[in-house]
């Protein structure tokens, strides 16, 4: 994993994506990390990466950056690389999913201790006059009255991910912590709220382990 302390984070960018039928998940791994070590890790602005998986056999990068800016040129600077176009040759380019998340509140620090992130996309519901301060108050809520008594959640974020569409992500302990906080949501009155903001069949949600 890719961390430095370097100020204050504004983006985050979620991809998700599958491997090309024959390739190892221990091969992908060892790209993955020669792009971690030989190109991410010489960005300017860029302060937390990992390689994450699930339990469907699929794949996701997650990186925080400082600002739209940062991650903007490393995004440029990404298919220039040597170690970049080696992992993207073991990708299935069809099933590439790019989400630049705009954080709602920048993030202080890089979060630690955590080995799972749950992150989900919703579109709110139509008609009940959805604002960003709803959302930022529920979100508060959950925060406040409910995460609160779960100490492995290491960082709560909702953030933008798109025309119409916003995210919530959590950096939790463990996978198997993340599901059951997840699943808390249903039985929660502090949840109700942020839960009442989403349009059901809008929601795309998936817990992911720490590779690299």
């Amino acid at each position: 994993m890719l961390r430095k302390e370097i100020g204050p984070m504004s983006v985050m960018g979620f991809a998700r994506y599958e491997a090309k039928d024959g390739v190892e998940p221990p091969d992908l791994i060892a790209a993955a990390r020669k792009w971690q070590k030989d190109f991410l890790a010489h960005q300017p602005g860029i302060a937390l990466h990992c390689f994450l998986g699930n339990s469907k056999g699929h794949y996701a990068d997650a990186i925080l950056a400082t600002d739209a800016g940062a991650f903007a040129a490393m995004a440029e600077a990404h298919m220039q690389a040597a170690s970049a176009q080696a992992f993207m040759q073991l990708l299935r380019p069809d099933s590439i999913r790019l989400c630049r998340n705009d954080l709602m509140d920048p993030v202080q620090s890089v979060p630690a201790g955590f080995a799972a992130i749950e992150f989900g996309t919703f579109r709110p519901k139509s008609g009940n006059g959805f604002t960003e301060d709803m959302l930022r108050s529920a979100s508060d809520l959950v925060e406040g009255d409910y995460l609160a008594g779960h100490p492995e959640c290491r960082l709560h974020l909702m953030a933008r991910a798109g025309e119409g569409t916003y995210s919530e992500i959590c950096f939790v302990e463990t996978e198997g912590a993340a599901r059951e906080i997840c699943g808390g949501y249903l039985s929660s009155e502090a949840c109700v709220p942020l839960l009442g903001l989403f349009e059901p069949e809008s929601v795309d949600l998936d817990f992911w382990h720490v590779l690299a």
